[in-house]
């Protein structure tokens, strides 16, 4: 009885560490972007990623990073696996890094 009161007690320890990580992290620093800033770095990271591959490619996420904003990019055409990339920058929107995916 006491080791199942043990083992109950380490699972719900665990869940609730588990449900911990999965809050958002409060250590990204957000930048003070309006939302024409926003856009027009993500309009620049479609483009950007639509000339290195040549196909249009369409914006699926825009997320805080530490430092700046990452925009990430699929393919337009909807029949395509994965073919995008990402775009990331700094608060001052300077690109950062460029990422490609293979497919």
């Amino acid at each position: 009885m006491v080791r199942r009161l043990a083992t109950c007690g380490c699972v719900f320890v665990l869940a609730a560490m588990a449900c911990r990580r999965s809050e958002p992290r409060a250590d990204v620093a957000a930048c003070r972007l309006t939302r024409g800033d926003t856009l027009a770095i993500a309009a620049l990271a479609r483009d950007t990623i639509g000339r290195l591959k040549s196909r249009p490619q369409a914006v699926t996420l825009i997320s805080a990073v530490p430092g700046g904003v990452s925009i990430r990019t699929e393919d337009a055409d909807s029949t395509a696996f994965h073919n995008g990339g990402a775009v990331s920058f700094d608060c001052s929107k300077r690109v950062t890094s460029i990422w490609l995916d293979t497919g």
